[in-house]
């Protein structure tokens, strides 16, 4: 009897063990997992949030954008914000509240009526545009219609805003593989949507050095060019002369179209020694031509010190009742008189019939005398005045 009880409390002893035994490791995890907790409030506790960039106040001074609250997640050595939003200074009234990321950063355009939000997280960026007059947004894509690239990173300083609807946004850091690009954003706000349009703009240097405000300071020209989107063939390319000082202050610029109405062409020349800036339009349409130019330098501020101006208009409508004017001598004089310049001049830019063209001699600048030199009865050892009159001849018979 003895021996079956000391047998008994073996046994006993043994299934006690085999239970306290398996029930070990789930013990030690829901320790371990406890233990975690609690030093993950404590790193939290201890780790800042993480802060709104940029101009948190719009210009007039109305509104503020703004995170709130601190969430449960922590990466890259800061909380995540539980929101960001924009509210009302003087009230405190919220007017627009999005979820917080692990970086934000805003740009307010000039007339308070978009604010830009940059976002992301440890491998993805995104922009929206908000409307603070309707509270909708546009969420930015690339010219294709697809998002920012997935390790591509904005610039410190990705936002410029050239007036109170058109973003210049800067995706991409460059180096390291990284290519930077620079998107010319236009952004109308509405009621029920808010919608945007992408074009990637280029910026190159021209050749060169100049001093057209004639201070002793040399001054670069650069070209910008704003790319047609793929799936918008409707709306050719534009151009944009710059002259940048030294220190990269925008002086002067000309906008540049392949359409008619923003045909141009500007060219470089020196007069005495000093630099100049020449800009010509020949313009023609349906026989009637109007040809301009105006030869001048740059004041300090930018603003265009006219040297010389003139210019001519004619039609070849000879034989018709809305005939106007055809005066040889004053065609034939305004020609020499441009082409004077022209032929000691360089190209800058021209897109004159819709064909965009930089660099080269003004002196092969020809088009505008395709008129006189394509007619039939154009005899190239007579004067310009001489073929103008019989041209004249020819068409009013």
């Amino acid at each position: 009897m003895q021996k079956r009880q000391i047998l008994g409390l073996f046994a006993l002893l043994a299934a006690t063990a085999a239970v306290v035994c398996g029930a070990r490791p789930w013990l030690t995890e829901q320790a371990d997992t406890l233990a975690g907790e609690a030093a993950y409030a404590e790193l939290l506790a201890d780790t800042p949030t993480a802060q709104l960039e940029g101009e948190a106040v719009s210009p007039n001074g109305r509104l503020e954008a703004r995170t709130a609250g601190r969430s449960e997640l922590y990466a890259s050595g800061v909380v995540v914000p539980e929101a960001i939003q924009i509210l009302y200074r003087e009230t405190g009234e919220v007017k627009w509240e999005d979820q917080g990321y692990l970086w934000q950063s805003v740009s307010w355009s000039p007339g308070n009526n978009l604010v830009a939000l940059a976002y992301g997280g440890r491998t993805w960026t995104a922009v929206k545009v908000i409307s603070t007059a309707y509270w909708t947004s546009w969420d930015f894509t690339l010219p294709d219609g697809s998002p920012i690239p997935e390790y591509t990173f904005l610039t410190e300083n990705w936002g410029t805003w050239l007036n109170a609807e058109t973003l210049l946004l800067t995706v991409g850091r460059g180096g390291d593989g990284e290519e930077q690009h620079t998107y010319r954003c236009v952004v109308h706000a509405g009621e029920n949507a808010t919608t945007g349009s992408t074009m990637e703009q280029t910026t190159e240097i021209l050749p060169g050095n100049y001093d057209f405000d004639h201070d002793g300071e040399p001054e670069t020209v650069e070209l910008v060019t704003v790319l047609t989107p793929e799936n918008a063939p409707a709306f050719p390319a534009r151009y944009e002369l710059r002259v940048k000082k030294q220190d990269g202050t925008a002086l002067w610029h000309q906008e540049a179209g392949l359409y008619h109405a923003g045909w141009v062409s500007v060219f470089s020349l020196k007069l005495d020694g000093q630099d100049y800036l020449l800009r010509y339009t020949p313009s023609v349409g349906q026989s009637y031509y109007a040809y301009a130019y105006q030869l001048f330098s740059l004041d300090s501020t930018g603003k265009e010190a006219m040297l010389k101006a003139n210019g001519v208009e004619f039609d070849m409508m000879f034989d018709s009742d809305m005939h106007q004017s055809f005066d040889p001598a004053a065609i034939a004089a305004f020609l020499e008189e441009v082409h004077g310049y022209l032929d000691d001049s360089t190209l800058l830019l021209t897109t004159e019939g819709s064909q965009f063209h930089i660099g080269g001699s003004g002196a092969d600048f020809r088009g505008d005398l395709c008129f006189v030199t394509e007619s039939e009865a154009y005899d190239e050892s007579k004067s310009l005045e001489e073929n103008l009159k019989m041209l004249e001849t020819v068409f009013a018979q």
